[in-house]
């Protein structure tokens, strides 16, 4: 009885590990650790609930658009994971305003486009994708938005993404590109191993995927035959 007490034991310790090394924290730093401008994030998504306390069941008090900005002031103690991302919540300051949302609504990176500074690219992780052959994918968005409307978005599949190597390349003197943003993948927890960069083209209010930029003379050439099918 006791070896398969045991047994059992080791099986859900091993499933309960498996699970935590698939789910990685979104976490962001709060005002009281950091200057108001680190603690600063846009929303990743729209009609995002403003609640009274740091719960799901709580009191929603308003919902936020997409691309604003707000401040986080702290977190929550409690964790909560909603299809493979795992989050706490933050409460964020709006105006004159306060209240709790959720970090996996949180943009983990946002850039700016540089064709017209008034669409912004906000970019996190979006769910995990477990496949017939038992390998993990986790799925990340990225969305253009323009005064607090969402214009197109794009979702890329992925072990994983190094969210603080996304960056806007421009358009690398193209005129018909208005933006390439790079998104690089990572082996592991280090951030350092880096596999396969990813790329995400914006021309004419559209997302468009590659693998690959062919780069000749320091010059990206046209890159619309490597586009690759979304999603």
């Amino acid at each position: 009885m006791n070896i398969l007490k045991s047994s059992i034991l080791a099986v859900v310790l091993l499933v309960t590990t498996n699970t935590f090394s698939q789910t990685r924290e979104i976490t962001f730093d709060t005002y009281a650790n950091v200057s108001a401008s680190k603690a600063s994030k846009y929303l990743l998504a729209d009609n995002v609930a403003l609640r009274d306390c740091p719960a799901t069941q709580c009191q929603k008090l308003t919902t936020l658009p997409i691309g604003l900005k707000v401040r986080l002031l702290e977190k929550s103690d409690n964790i909560i994971t909603v299809n493979g991302v795992s989050s706490r919540f933050y409460r964020v300051k709006v105006g004159p305003d306060s209240g709790w949302i959720w970090g996996g609504l949180i943009a983990q990176k946002t850039l700016v486009s540089k064709s017209d500074p008034t669409v912004l690219f906000v970019f996190g992780e979006k769910g995990v994708k477990h496949s017939a052959d038992s390998d993990t994918l986790k799925h990340y968005q990225i969305r253009a938005v323009k005064h607090g409307k969402e214009i197109d978005r794009l979702t890329l599949s992925n072990r994983e993404l190094n969210f603080e190597n996304v960056i806007n390349l421009g358009n690398k003197g193209l005129e018909n590109i208005d933006d390439i943003i790079g998104l690089t993948e990572r082996s592991g927890d280090s951030c350092d191993v880096t596999l396969d960069t990813l790329y995400v083209v914006w021309k004419n209010n559209t997302f468009k995927k590659t693998n690959v930029l062919a780069e000749v003379s320091d010059r990206f050439i046209d890159v619309d035959h490597t586009y690759m099918a979304e999603n």
